[in-house]
């Protein structure tokens, strides 16, 4: 589908470093497309965005949610950076913003 998302890149520093970064002060795409922290783990962040449109909203009295979702991994690489890996969907504003960390 065209918002499905599936990117990695390479950040420099180690994972949790980069995590906490992450989780702190969210690179301007996730704030941007709406997305908040909804859960995480030891090495994943995973954001969640409401995209419903107004028209949707309206349609189904606002009992219907049309939520995107993105997986953020980070892993150590064995060079001692980090291996960032995202997917999940995003919107197309998001998607070109995601193209400068590919």
């Amino acid at each position: 589908m065209a918002d499905e998302v599936a990117l990695t890149f390479t950040l420099p520093g180690k994972s949790d470093a980069n995590r906490a970064t992450w989780r702190a002060d969210p690179p301007a795409f996730l704030v941007d497309g709406e997305y908040r922290l909804k859960d995480e783990s030891y090495d994943t962040l995973v954001y969640e965005a409401n995209v419903t449109s107004g028209a949707m909203k309206i349609l189904m009295f606002g009992m219907a949610k049309t939520l995107y979702t993105l997986a953020i991994t980070f892993r150590d690489a064995e060079d001692g950076n980090t291996q960032v890996t995202i997917t999940g969907k995003a919107m197309p504003k998001v998607q070109e913003a995601l193209a400068q960390y590919g």
